[in-house]
């Protein structure tokens, strides 16, 4: 029987097998990525390859000048050593600390390693300081810089300049291993060494431009033809353009594809997607369900260590141990500090990533399967996924989905209440909201906190009230306890049996399904009464990228006045975003407008709703109930030019910042995505059984690409 009949009566193949293997499996994720028709598919590699080559020929670019200056040095016999990698290792710059991609400069005595962006600043700074300009370059480096690429640049300067006392590159353009106390030996000159294959690079440039120029894609219209009843106001910007955002239903993305989707993203806009699944269906996702199917899936109901767990504080950020039982009891009936300040928390790495996909790949494998936008989200086969092609012994590869379980209260107590400050990503990010649980405070509840706001509030006037404050007046925050039923200030016993506690919630699962019209009242006795409310989860505010800098300078203007400035290490570095410890309540937001025009999107997230965050776009989240939310990250070919100016920019922060061990490697996965796409093109070009689909007439496919196709693949077989 020929293998096409087998594939097509083959159940596993087909997606529909219902057996062990093929439902705790990827297979009907693979099924729907091959179902894309292959036009579609060309379409999908021609946009990513069209993004990747500029990225890819500036790495050849840089590469071309080392082996120039390199054969001039040595002469044009030289041998360029390749350096030897396991697997699973990553090298690293020795002065920037940023993963290295291919080319690098080495020391044979030492091991030092210099990656070429390093080597490019330090001949330039050398060359200002030759040139008698280093104290107009210092003195022009104070003032205010207007663009990001201008703010990264003189940063990194800066670093080498004050080091140029006893490192500088020579006049021919060597450069010689820096002294003892900046990492090296000063002994020898660095040489040129590689990671990957000799000309690897080269090869890509060629065959990616030839792909591209020999492709043309029709133009997918008219922004402004999107449907308006998948519109929303979000902002209300004066002369604004964009306040509105894309607000499809699931089914309207599998329906109609993905085109529309595409033509907002491309803005830099997030998407919001609504009834991804069925809300009835919510109590799958309950934290007492999440626990039992990650200790039948990791067996860890074997090991008694993995029942504490570490969660953070969100009113100071401190890191605290806790039993599972306890923060899944917290989670629907709420805990509070011993003063009566709602203590919200958020779980620190639990489940673990893997664990997180583990769980969703036995337990739940339907449900990934029916997301919509596998093609962008999906970590393994998503073929707008520009990360989705490092090899899987990649330690950058480590980005499936993960689960995040969170406290929240409806009302904005002003202090402690953020979930996720405000910070920005580099990557494209997802969060679909899975459960929700409301957690209701008690009369002598309000009273106390009523107090405490008004000390909050002053604070709003010397800072933010993401700082952590030293309130010792009301009480002592390092207790808490879950709330009890008590309205007399005595608290609930803490010390039961987690394990006890939980076989009882496990009989009545805690869920909100059903609950049409619940009534939130706030501090200020105002009530909302609405069925929307009752199904909010969270709050977003998304700033635009072309705000990011009026946004750091009214970050920065507040900690200055207010003497908080020991958070920002270098004014030329917008950290506050990359370190993520402030949040913006309704105070600051408006103050911010009123100073410098700045308005965030800004929109509740209902359960089922996920929520696209482009990358480079700053956000900050506040719950509104108890969440479970499942997060997914990726990198899309209309984020990929902000993601690499975000790693030059990255790279100019303090070695020792967070933010570097983080980064993604932009480079890498730009040359392997390359390198995966061209072989996809010549799988669907080369099968016979898609060719008579695509024809040479076809728009999408033009007699130029066969032709470099057939010239690509005889150089493969005489290499």
């Amino acid at each position: 029987m020929p293998v096409e009949e087998i594939q097509r009566i083959c159940p596993a193949c087909r997606g529909s097998c219902n057996c062990k293997v093929c439902m705790r499996g990827d297979n009907l994720l693979k099924v729907r990525i091959r179902e894309i028709p292959a036009q579609n598919k060309l379409q999908y590699l021609y946009s990513l390859l069209s993004a990747v080559l500029p990225v890819v020929k500036h790495i050849h670019n840089q590469q071309c000048f080392e082996v120039e200056l390199e054969k001039k040095l040595r002469g044009n016999g030289m041998d360029l050593g390749r350096t030897k990698l396991n697997a699973d290792e990553q090298m690293c710059c020795n002065f920037c600390r940023i993963p290295i991609v291919d080319y690098h400069r080495h020391c044979s005595n030492c091991s030092y390693d210099l990656c070429l962006s390093c080597c490019k600043d330090l001949r330039d700074a050398t060359k200002l300081v030759q040139d008698d300009r280093g104290k107009q370059f210092l003195g022009r480096a104070d003032c205010r810089e207007t663009t990001s690429k201008d703010v990264k640049l003189s940063n990194v300067h800066l670093n080498i300049l004050s080091k140029l006392s006893d490192w500088k590159a020579d006049s021919n353009g060597s450069i010689p291993c820096p002294p003892k106390q900046y990492g090296g030996c000063s002994s020898s000159v660095l040489s040129l060494k590689r990671i990957f294959k000799m000309n690897w690079v080269a090869k890509l440039v060629k065959n990616v431009e030839e792909m591209v120029s020999g492709c043309k894609v029709c133009d997918s219209g008219d922004l402004e033809n999107t449907s308006e009843g998948k519109l929303f106001q979000a902002a209300h910007r004066e002369n604004g353009d964009d306040n509105v955002l894309y607000h499809p239903l699931s089914e309207d993305i599998r329906s109609e594809g993905i085109e529309d989707f595409r033509k907002q993203w491309s803005r830099g806009k997030p998407v919001i997607i609504k009834d991804i699944y069925d809300v009835s269906s919510m109590s799958n996702w309950d934290p007492i369900e999440i626990w039992r199917g990650v200790r039948e899936t990791t067996e860890e109901k074997t090991k008694d260590d993995n029942r504490t767990v570490k969660a953070i504080d969100c009113f100071d950020g401190s890191e605290i141990d806790i039993q599972i039982g306890q923060f899944i009891r917290g989670y629907s009936e709420g805990r509070i500090h011993e003063n009566g300040w709602p203590e919200m928390l958020k779980l620190k790495d639990w489940p673990s990533p893997s664990a997180s996909e583990e769980f969703l790949l036995y337990q739940r494998p339907e449900f990934i399967s029916k997301l919509p936008l596998l093609e962008f989200i999906h970590s393994k086969w998503g073929l707008l996924n520009v990360a989705a092609k490092l090899p899987h012994y990649s330690l950058q590869n480590d980005v499936g989905p993960k689960i995040f379980l969170s406290y929240g209260m409806y009302e904005e107590l002003g202090k402690g209440d953020s979930v996720n400050n405000l910070h920005i990503n580099m990557r494209d990010l997802v969060f679909l909201l899975v459960h929700i649980s409301e957690v209701k405070l008690k009369g002598w509840q309000k009273t106390k906190i009523g107090k405490m706001e008004k000390i909050f509030a002053e604070s709003d006037h010397k800072g933010f009230p993401g700082d952590a404050l030293n309130v010792s007046s009301e009480g002592d925050f390092s207790k808490f306890s879950p709330v009890g039923d008590r309205g007399d200030g005595q608290y609930a016993d803490t010390d039961s049996n987690a394990n006890e506690m939980l076989v009882d919630q496990e009989s009545r699962v805690t869920s909100q399904t059903g609950v049409d019209n619940l009534s939130h009242e706030d501090l200020n006795g105002s009530s909302l009464n609405s069925s929307d409310s009752s199904h909010s989860g969270a709050l977003w505010d998304v700033f635009r990228r072309q705000d990011v800098p009026m946004l750091i300078e009214y970050l920065r203007f507040h900690w200055k006045k207010h003497g908080d400035s020991d958070h920002v290490t270098d004014d030329s570095v917008p950290s506050p975003l990359y370190d993520g410890i402030v949040y913006l309540n309704e105070h600051h937001k408006r103050k911010l407008k009123e100073l410098f025009g700045i308005e965030p999107w800004s929109f509740e997230q209902h359960l089922g709703e996920a929520i696209f965050i482009p990358a480079g776009c700053p956000f900050q989240v506040r719950n509104l109930q108890s969440t479970v939310q499942l997060g997914l990250d990726f990198l899309s070919p209309e984020s990929l030019g902000e993601a690499v100016r975000m790693a030059e920019e990255i790279r100019g922060l303090p070695n020792t910042h967070d933010a570097k061990l983080q980064m993604l490697e932009v480079g890498k996965i730009s040359l392997y995505a390359a390198s995966s796409a061209i072989k996809e093109v010549q799988k669907l070009v080369l099968d016979p059984k898609v060719g008579p689909e695509l024809g040479f007439e076809d728009p999408n496919l033009t007699a130029l690409v066969s032709e470099n196709l057939e010239k690509m693949m005889k150089r493969r077989q005489v290499a």
